[in-house]
């Protein structure tokens, strides 16, 4: 009996050891990384990112002196993976910077910022959740988008095509050409007027001017304070999703400890959802009136 209970006590000890969040030491250093022939790159690691698809190959990374061994910065066929190895939290925002002179699509997996720059030719953007802006010039974009913000409004652009698919929204202003379909209350925004606009609508997606979107506002997103708490013995990944009083919405992921409990100041009608290994989510509750100034749990 004693055996068993010290291996049942060795094998939690080790679970806990491998769940271990590890933190940032608080020594910031910047660093610059070897790479070559970068066509894409798949962004899955929480940082401010800026890209420019520059005449030189380059990676610099901004962050805490032990975390930079715990990135995985690795160029397979082309495409530059930047994902977290282990579960970390530097003491403040890693910073990236890249150039990739033969850049063609950037994949964004996370909800941070990043701006990319470019330097003429085509390119493809898949933004499903994150911030990012586009500037600079090129001949053609296709944009992919879900819940996301994607502002290429000062990209010198010729043609665009744009696929929005949720509630997220997209600025772009080509003068040739724009085409695409929006919907599930996705928003498009433009100000110019190419020659050929061939947008497809459905499920409540918008075709809109700048000065139209002031008009979209929601009087009923107020926002409440309130405790979240993580009921279960897992550690999960969350992410919500809520209206905002300007009509977008606001929506971004965290992870819980098991029995953890952290305050919120969420608007009613918030979601939150369970995201499981493969990134599919299950709705778990909507936030209500009722729940100003109580503690909610997650799971019943």
């Amino acid at each position: 009996m004693k055996k068993r209970i010290l291996t049942a006590v060795l094998l939690l000890s080790t679970l806990m050891t491998t769940q271990a969040q590890v933190k940032g030491n608080k020594t910031i250093e910047t660093r610059s990384f070897d790479i070559q022939d970068v066509e894409t790159i798949k962004l899955n690691f929480y940082a401010h990112v800026t890209i420019i698809k520059d005449t030189t190959s380059f990676l610099t990374i901004t962050t805490d002196t032990n975390i930079f061994d715990r990135i995985e910065k690795e160029v397979v066929d082309k495409v530059l993976h930047l994902d977290q190895k282990e579960w970390i939290s530097p003491s403040k925002k890693a910073v990236i910077h890249i150039g990739a002179p033969e850049l063609k699509r950037v994949e964004t997996g996370t909800h941070d910022k990043t701006h990319i720059i470019l330097k003429g030719g085509s390119f493809e953007l898949v933004a499903p959740i994150g911030e990012v802006r586009i500037t600079g010039e090129a001949d053609a974009i296709q944009i992919r988008a879900e819940l996301s913000k994607v502002d290429a409004s000062q990209l010198k652009l010729k043609a665009a095509d744009v696929d929005l698919w949720g509630w997220g929204y997209v600025k772009v202003n080509p003068t040739d050409q724009l085409s695409g379909t929006i919907s599930k209350s996705g928003r498009l925004i433009c100000d110019s007027n190419p020659t050929i606009n061939d947008i497809r609508l459905k499920d409540d997606g918008r075709f809109l001017r700048s000065a139209e979107v002031s008009t979209l506002k929601d009087k009923s997103a107020r926002f409440i304070k309130f405790r979240i708490k993580n009921n279960s013995a897992n550690r999960n990944h969350f992410i919500v999703i809520g209206p905002k009083p300007d009509g977008s919405k606001f929506s971004y992921g965290f992870p819980m400890m098991p029995f953890s409990v952290r305050k919120e100041n969420w608007t009613v009608g918030t979601k939150v959802y369970k995201k499981n290994k493969v990134g599919l989510k299950k709705l778990l509750l909507t936030i209500t009136e009722d729940d100003e100034n109580q503690t909610v749990k997650l799971f019943d």
